[in-house]
């Protein structure tokens, strides 16, 4: 029993399967953290809200958000979602400027297939983007090695959308395919080497 078994648990529950276990996910994505310990209890151990609260407290990710209201406390995924609610909390992104560039990381296996058909959102409500590369924390997922910078400046041109989450990953739908094609990509690379792609 380890907060880490914990937060991969939460991670899938919370952003992927707390509306088909029928739980009650609120329009700004919380569920109550005593239904979400009653899940884990079968599943990955017996936790406390005070387990939650310091998996939350000590994420460097910031991929989770609590909120106490009435008394009691609810959590939310900031980010990753396969199905939709309220885009409340996400900051829309309307320049180029308001960010600091905007990339993408994956594997290099998956590299031939992404340039045919472009980035792809898989299901989940968003692809997601790490801001820049200094201090990439959110966004990346573990074990890529190399990103794709988008151009960001043309993709908002052409009407992609673009989001900011609470924890600074930048989020977008991609077009009406759920795709961000590959005219769109500024840049490619190989993260140990700065080698190009593209």
């Amino acid at each position: 029993m380890s907060l880490n078994s914990l937060s991969h648990f939460l991670a899938k529950l919370l952003r992927h399967e707390a509306q088909a276990r029928g739980l009650h996910v609120s329009r700004d994505g919380y569920v109550d953290v005593e239904d979400v310990l009653q899940e884990a209890k079968g599943r990955v151990g017996t936790f406390t809200a005070s387990h939650v609260r310091s998996l939350v407290d000590n994420d460097n990710k910031g991929r989770f958000k609590l909120k106490n209201e009435g008394g009691k406390m609810y959590i939310k995924a900031t980010q990753g979602h396969s199905f939709t609610f309220s885009d409340s909390e996400l900051i829309p992104i309307r320049r180029s400027l308001d960010v600091r560039g905007i990339l993408h990381g994956t594997k290099r296996g998956y590299w031939p297939s992404i340039q045919l058909q472009g980035l792809s959102r898989k299901g989940r409500a968003h692809i997601h983007f790490a801001q820049g590369e200094t201090g990439v924390k959110s966004g990346f997922p573990p074990h890529c090695d190399m990103a794709i910078e988008i151009n960001l400046a043309l993709a908002l041109q052409d009407g992609i959308k673009f989001y900011k989450s609470e924890n600074d990953v930048i989020l977008s739908p991609g077009n009406d395919q759920g795709l961000i094609p590959a005219k769109y990509f500024k840049s490619a690379y190989v993260l140990s080497s700065r080698q190009p792609l593209l």
